[in-house]
């Protein structure tokens, strides 16, 4: 390892003295100020915009009791503020609707549907900072994160605990390409959108919820 350019650094931070080292403190803080401020107007730049998104979803998560990848595919319509449907059609189908005042999960293979009142979970669903009008901000600390595979990836990370660390968004071309959701190092779910569709209308009855018949309801909506 090549220590010249640590030791030149440590070394010319050394003969600064305390002035020196407050300028460079103050620099980096503005620095560090300035990137999150900038991060902050893009991605809320780019929500502010957004009426409505539909798109199909290709996702993988990692499956650690068998050492492979998990892999599912569907379909997400989203209508802001605070309604959105997100349904996986394989490899099982399952349902999540948020109408706007309940979160309803129906589950075919149990015949079963669940609902929460939003209010109860809302700082737990990934796509919150989405999915509502409230500044990003205020509940998520805003980072870019540089570029990659072609896209401007910005982390968020919640301001209160969740059950996950973090999330990272990756913009192309002026729309939402990927999302990741963090909950710990090793367990990253990762969503990638094609066929995607912005400010498009989408039908009311898309959010409505419809118990099937032999169905067991379990919890009580709002």
């Amino acid at each position: 390892m090549n220590l010249k350019p640590f030791l030149n650094l440590k070394l010319s931070l050394s003969l600064c003295a305390k002035p020196c080292l407050k300028t460079i403190s103050a620099v980096g803080l503005g620095l560090l100020i300035s990137t999150q401020a900038m991060a902050e107007t893009a991605l809320q730049t780019y929500v502010n915009q957004l009426k409505t998104f539909t798109a199909e979803f290709e996702q993988v998560q990692p499956d650690e009791s068998r050492f492979a990848m998990n892999e599912a595919r569907g379909y997400f319509k989203l209508q802001r503020p605070g309604q959105l449907v997100w349904v996986y059609q394989k490899p099982e189908y399952q349902k999540i609707v948020v109408d706007g005042i309940n979160l309803w999960v129906q589950d075919d293979d149990l015949e079963q549907i669940t609902v929460r009142p939003i209010n109860d979970i809302k700082a737990d669903i990934p796509l919150s900072w989405l999915l509502y009008d409230e500044p990003i901000e205020s509940r998520f600390d805003i980072i870019e994160s540089g570029n990659g595979n072609g896209m401007k990836w910005f982390n968020l990370t919640p301001k209160q605990a969740t059950y996950f660390q973090s999330i990272e968004i990756g913009l192309k071309d002026g729309k939402m390409k990927e999302v990741w959701m963090y909950q710990s190092a090793d367990n990253i779910t990762k969503v990638k959108f094609v066929d995607i569709k912005e400010n498009q209308p989408i039908s009311p009855s898309e959010f409505l919820v419809t118990i099937p018949v032999n169905f067991d309801l379990v919890g009580q909506p709002e």
